[in-house]
């Protein structure tokens, strides 16, 4: 289990890397071609050795994906994480995806104690527009909608925003970088308040928020 700069959690755990969904914008791709965790970024690879990290007696809140999405994992890969995550009730699990529908369907097999929290990526309002289609489609919600990197001004339906919403601006030296503007920040923090969800931003965000800036407390913080 790994420490992270990552600051809506505590840990990350990675027993996948690499993922298919081609963003131009993807940080794991950039770390990988300095790290070198898996051959080519578009074709993931398994990791079996990193599933006993879950074995922590501590509890934290565990990042399950950031190197990969969950949504694109292998069958048998997603059993065996489940199997360490059911052995390890002791921890809070974040899942990030950006394919919402297939993922819901995995995570319904964990009964209580297990608590693990669902969060679709959202970058683009047809990225918001897509995930409210699936989860009005299957009348669920998300735990949380990531926004990060922001590219655009995006506006979530009233009907779907959920509980917790994660914003961030684009980092590294990408050609075409897209840097938000303060607006398309505030617009969903007042979408967020009007609905009483939870805003956590991203140190991305500080210089251009301002007094602004805000990080509610989490739901899976330990």
């Amino acid at each position: 289990m790994k420490k992270t700069k990552i600051d809506w959690c505590d840990s990350t755990i990675n027993c996948v890397y690499g993922c298919p969904n081609g963003c131009k914008y993807c940080y794991g791709n950039v770390m990988n071609k300095r790290f070198h965790f898996c051959k080519n970024w578009n074709i993931p690879e398994w990791k079996p050795e990193h599933l006993k990290e879950f074995y922590s007696k501590k509890p934290k809140s565990i990042f399950i994906d950031s190197m990969s999405d969950i949504g694109t994992w292998k069958e048998e890969w997603f059993n065996a994480v489940a199997k360490a995550i059911s052995d390890n009730p002791q921890h809070r699990y974040i899942a990030l995806t950006k394919r919402f529908d297939r993922l819901m369907d995995m995570f319904l097999r964990f009964p209580p104690p297990i608590e693990i929290f669902i969060g679709i990526s959202v970058t683009t309002q047809a990225n918001a527009n897509a995930a409210t289609l699936v989860h009005r489609f299957h009348n669920t919600m998300p735990d949380f909608y990531s926004i990060e990197p922001i590219l655009q001004s995006i506006t979530i339906p009233d009907d779907a925003i959920p509980k917790t919403l994660i914003i961030g601006a684009e980092t590294g030296n990408r050609k075409g970088k897209v840097v938000p503007q303060k607006e398309w920040i505030d617009r969903l923090v007042r979408q967020a308040d009007e609905h009483n969800s939870i805003v956590f931003m991203k140190e991305s965000l500080r210089s251009l928020m301002g007094n602004d800036f805000r990080q509610d407390e989490l739901l899976w913080r330990v």
